[in-house]
């Protein structure tokens, strides 16, 4: 078991902790049931310093019997899958492997599963066509840019009007056959970033729409598919899509709509502490967790430039904590609308889609001229709805609700 102890550079430390298996055992009677995610346990994640050659990448994979290995992407080869041998274990091997000169930084591989519940939509693709023409033109207005890294978007789905896809301009990337158009897809490794879930696309829908109710046309969304048809993903998955969005000059704010328990990823928590200027959103989890004892990850990375959101139910203008939603009082930051999400003809919830309502506050305060996460976040903590005594939110959470 581990828990999520920091150094004093804000690096994870793994330890025993019992107290995060008494916390799972507590939620196995659960109606949201917790689900750990599996370790890839012959995989591992490299990170290398950006001057170590290939030559000195390749002899580090002789010297330790990696059989496959598998880059982020043509562009950034310093992220890499490796795999060993299936009777190989990765135990002991990610410390010396961090100790070797050129590298800076490993990771051990996790399977996460779907935690959320999207509903049975019927999936048609979307050819690239679709794409280029939703794609917003470059002019004068330099639009907020908010990154999506989820299971994709159906184009097909969005009641949409204008072109509203990121424009790569000059920082798209040609470097293999399959070409960057807007947007990529990291699980079958193309550039189209089809949905073949249904949850990026909602939570895309529900920020196109409340932009729309705030008057905010000046946008631009950047799709990427970190997460499978079933919504589950790999650590190396998300980082490579972290690290796409996050390449991207003009992203200012990232939703990230999903998450896992127990294990941290310390390079993902590395590269976020090192993109100060990007506010991450993220969910806080779906299953009646007490994220203070048991960690969500990334909604318990700890950075300033990190909001951790949950879910409220409203009823005669009280406030209650959704019964589904995580909660702390240290590690969940506001509770927004999470219930009763309106998509097509269904209604969704969970954590997933109270975050996207946030974000799109955030891209407002950004338009309105306050442009740091820091500056960002005061805005949302001046302008929200602030709990009374009556309301006993303040046991479960901070003490604000976003609206």
């Amino acid at each position: 078991m581990i828990t999520s102890c920091k150094d004093d550079n804000g690096a994870f430390l793994y330890e025993d902790a019992s107290k995060n298996q008494d916390a799972i055992d507590k939620n196995k009677s659960n109606i949201h049931p917790i689900k750990i995610p599996e370790q890839l346990k012959n995989e591992l994640i490299v990170e290398f310093t950006d001057t170590t050659t290939e030559a000195d990448q390749n002899a580090l994979r002789q010297k330790y019997n990696v059989i496959d290995y598998k880059a982020c992407s043509c562009n950034n080869k310093r992220v890499q899958k490796w795999v060993f041998d299936q009777n190989s274990y990765t135990e002991g091997r990610k410390d010396d492997i961090a100790q070797e000169g050129g590298v800076e930084g490993t990771d051990y591989q996790f399977y996460y599963y779907n935690e959320n519940i999207t509903p049975n939509l019927i999936a048609t693709n979307q050819p690239v066509g679709l794409i280029n023409s939703s794609i917003r033109p470059v002019n004068d207005i330099n639009p907020v840019t908010i990154a999506i890294i989820d299971t994709g978007i159906d184009l097909n789905m969005l009641q949409n009007t204008q072109p509203f896809l990121y424009n790569n301009g000059s920082h798209g990337s040609s470097c293999n056959t399959n070409y960057e158009v807007s947007g990529w897809d990291f699980v079958n490794h193309d550039n189209n970033m089809f949905d073949d879930n249904g949850h990026g696309t909602i939570v895309a829908d529900i920020i196109m729409k409340k932009l729309k109710d705030n008057n905010i046309n000046d946008y631009q969304i950047l799709a990427i598919k970190a997460f499978d048809k079933d919504g589950a993903g790999t650590t190396f998955d998300i980082l490579c899509s972290y690290l796409y969005a996050v390449s991207k000059p003009e992203v200012s704010v990232i939703n990230m709509s999903f998450g896992w328990y127990q294990y941290p990823s310390d390079l993902l928590s590395k590269f976020i502490d090192a993109n100060t200027n990007i506010l991450h959103l993220t969910s806080a989890g779906n299953s009646d967790n007490d994220n203070d004892n048991l960690d969500h990850f990334p909604s318990s990375i700890y950075h300033n430039n990190v909001l951790s959101i949950g879910s409220y139910h409203e009823h005669n203008d009280h406030f209650k904590k959704s019964n589904f939603s995580n909660y702390g009082i240290l590690s969940v930051d506001f509770l927004s609308k999470g219930e009763k999400v309106s998509f097509y003809n269904h209604t969704v919830e969970g954590t997933s889609f109270a975050t996207p309502f946030v974000a799109v506050k955030a891209m407002k305060y950004y338009m309105q001229g306050y442009r740091t996460p820091q500056q960002i976040i005061d805005q949302l903590r001046i302008n929200a709805y602030i709990l009374n005594n009556e309301n006993l939110l303040s046991v479960y959470f901070k003490d604000r609700v976003i609206k």
